[in-house]
């Protein structure tokens, strides 16, 4: 097994790392000094269907990531469904239409046949992860049907929103470049 030292790394590059050495060894144990790494190697470790033990040895943490027991039919290039991409709290330049009109979108989208498997908001969007009202009803109903919903941790701690998160899960940037990279088609209102 070898170390990767990532201390210090901003994200996504302890993610990034482990990636690339993970190309040439089956195990990797990982050392950060965060637990918002720790998460985001647990989320990447997670998507790949690796084995994970992490843990934390007082001042650092570590992530064991190990390529053991994968399934060797698995396709990781394999597309995952739609993926509806939300980065703003409106839709279009005027912000009263706009806000308008991403309600509809949001309550058309629980409506239809064929609901999106994953939704991610990020930049302003996640506004709509976080406030109350219809949206938040509607999108708390998508999550009950399933659709997996995602904000991005950074533009919640940029708007001093990460407290007032009502729906979803917090994710990272890495993580919303390999949701989009492997659905079937990006929806972006």
């Amino acid at each position: 097994m070898e170390i990767l030292d990532a201390r210090g790394l901003e994200c996504p590059l302890p993610v990034v790392k482990t990636k690339e050495l993970l190309k040439e060894i089956d195990k990797v144990k990982v050392l950060v000094d965060n637990e918002i790494a720790i998460e985001n190697l647990t989320k990447f470790a997670g998507v790949r269907h690796y084995q994970i033990v992490t843990g934390d040895d007082g001042d650092d943490f570590y992530a064991i990531i190990a390529k053991e027991g994968i399934d060797e039919e698995l396709d990781f290039n394999e597309k995952s469904g739609d993926v509806v991409v939300i980065s703003s709290k409106t839709m279009g330049s005027n912000e009263e239409l706009g806000a308008v009109l991403m309600k509809s979108f949001i309550f058309a989208l629980t409506k239809q046949d064929q609901l999106p498997k994953e939704m991610i908001f990020y930049n302003e969007g996640i506004f709509l992860t976080t406030n109350e009202g219809d949206i938040l009803n509607d999108l708390k109903y998508l999550e009950s049907q399933g659709v997996d919903i995602v904000s991005c941790g950074t533009c919640l701690d940029f708007f001093n929103r990460k407290e007032l998160l009502q729906v979803g899960a917090v994710t990272n940037m890495y993580d919303i470049v390999e949701r989009m990279e492997k659905a079937e088609k990006v929806i972006k209102p």
